[in-house]
């Protein structure tokens, strides 16, 4: 289904750079993403609503296509240098059952740690992403694209980490003195790993819920970025 836009007054145009605010992404449960690498894999797992490229695509016919200029790839691209492709995914609701491994976000602000951390879970194949209710929206542009298609093959959601208080072993990574280093612990079967925020860490609400504190042996620097320190511990965790 091929259709020809040359207005960025277009509607749908409209539409879709409306999918850069966040109210208007939860209030329609979708979003923008670009590249072509992102958009096969958004296709593989049934997430593209809608693309608008400069240049034919061939794509599942069932896969409503705009041929625009580049005008209004620039318009609706978050990048310096778009590839001349932006497309609008769907944000669907998940329905997991009994996942095993689980990544919690807590209060994890900045877009690229947020889509990095979920590419490495994916990586690492982690059943689940939760976020917490103060982090970073996962569907923020730089985040997608920092998932580097992660987001369309792993379920997201948000939620709190009490919910998995028994059913799993909530494990956290921080600073503290009690906390063990990471040579020092089993991988439990099912557990909730927990990457605090980038300036302080996790919130006293979440460490008086962890069954087991872990830390990182470091030496000649008093922290890790969030996204390094969360790949180092799935690689222990997986």
């Amino acid at each position: 289904m091929l259709k020809v836009i040359t207005s960025k007054e277009n509607p749908r145009i409209k539409f879709a750079y409306s999918l850069k605010d966040k109210k208007n992404r939860l209030e329609y449960k979708m979003f923008l993403a670009e590249s072509f690498k992102s958009l096969k894999m958004a296709i593989e797992h049934h997430k593209v609503v809608e693309v608008f490229t400069t240049s034919y695509l061939d794509i599942d016919e069932e896969i409503p296509q705009n041929l625009v200029s580049e005008d209004v790839i620039k318009k609706l691209s978050s990048t310096v240098n778009p590839e001349g492709i932006v497309f609008i995914c769907k944000i669907e609701e998940v329905s997991l059952e009994n996942p095993k491994k689980i990544l919690y976000l807590d209060e994890i602000n900045d877009p690229g740690n947020m889509g990095t951390l979920i590419r490495t879970a994916l990586a690492f194949s982690y059943d689940l992403v939760v976020t917490s209710d103060k982090c970073v929206s996962p569907y923020n542009e730089k985040a997608v694209a920092a998932s580097k298609g992660a987001i369309f093959a792993l379920p997201i959601k948000k939620g709190e980490l009490k919910d998995y208080k028994g059913s799993h072993k909530i494990i956290v990574s921080t600073l503290s003195n009690k906390a063990k280093y990471l040579e020092e612990v089993e991988v439990p079967e099912k557990f909730v790993l927990v990457i605090g925020n980038e300036s302080h860490g996790v919130s006293k609400e979440t460490r008086n819920l962890a069954d087991l504190d872990v830390k990182i042996k470091i030496d000649n620097i008093d922290s890790l970025n969030a996204a390094i320190a969360g790949g180092i511990l799935m690689y222990k965790f997986h």
